[in-house]
């Protein structure tokens, strides 16, 4: 299982990947050059063998691993069972009505805005006019990242929820409710290396990013990573905080659940 942050579950197989192809003169050239940004390390080893080469020996990697994704969000405390038991559901506008009216139902203003809260959520979700999230689940390839550096997901909870708290109610106070009526909650779940490249490439697929001339994003999450570190041995991956977003449209996501644990 790999995990991103975790430079050791992926360090050696990645060397067996990359390293025949960059040569044993250009990775040293790789070690002793000194990089200010992660980006141009990567470029480096792209510019040495050529986006497609590199691309597809990545693409490679991945199909044949295992990963670690992570999941973070808010829930009621009635919530938790469901997800241990149904796994993580792709988001539907509709379901969210009788969760959202429980957390707002206190409220000084719920009187007034609560016949407002189905239209809202059609605007939200199916017109798709904030955010887009209507069917899909959403996961971070990096745990550090979901919870040092985009962690309003686990403070406030679902994006989907925060766009509707933010237009029925303008002062905020909708998004404290969010955060007062609920519980953060960090899900691990385990994905193919197939459907981890199809999730980062929802709208263009990686072999169309090749095609596009650049190393599609989620190989260059792992090179940029894997050639700085090379050239900065004292290089922590999980200082980087790096955000890699994965989307998916299937049901029963929750394959390793490890609770409201926030680091």
């Amino acid at each position: 299982m790999i995990y991103y942050d975790d430079f050791q579950t992926w360090e050696t197989s990645f060397n067996d990947i990359v390293e025949p192809l960059i040569g044993l003169k250009n990775l040293t050239n790789l070690i002793t050059s000194e990089f200010e940004f992660i980006e141009d390390a990567g470029s480096f080893v792209s510019n040495l063998t050529g986006i497609e080469l590199i691309s597809s020996g990545i693409l490679s990697w991945l199909t044949k691993n295992e990963f670690c994704v992570f999941h973070g969000t808010r829930l009621l405390p009635k919530e938790v069972a469901s997800i241990r038991e149904l796994g993580l559901q792709p988001l539907t506008a509709l379901s969210r009505q009788e969760r959202l009216t429980e957390v707002f139902g206190s409220h000084d203003d719920w009187e007034v805005v609560k016949e407002n809260l189905t239209e809202v959520l059609d605007d939200v979700g199916p017109k798709e006019k904030q955010g887009r999230r209507e069917g899909q689940v959403h996961f971070s390839l990096s745990r550090s990242g979901l919870v040092n550096e985009f962690d309003h997901y686990l403070t406030h909870g679902s994006e989907f929820d925060q766009h509707v708290a933010s237009r029925l109610f303008p002062d905020n106070s909708g998004l404290r409710l969010l955060q007062s009526k609920t519980v953060p909650y960090l899900v691990h779940v385990k994905m193919s290396g197939e459907d981890l490249v199809k999730g980062a490439h929802p709208h263009f697929s990686y072999q169309d990013v090749i095609k596009m001339g650049e190393v599609p994003g989620l190989g260059a999450t792992f090179l940029n990573a894997w050639a700085f570190k090379k050239s900065n041995p004292d290089f922590d991956i999980w200082k980087l905080c790096s955000d890699c977003c994965v989307m998916q449209k299937k049901s029963n996501f929750a394959r390793e659940n490890y609770g409201n644990r926030r680091a």
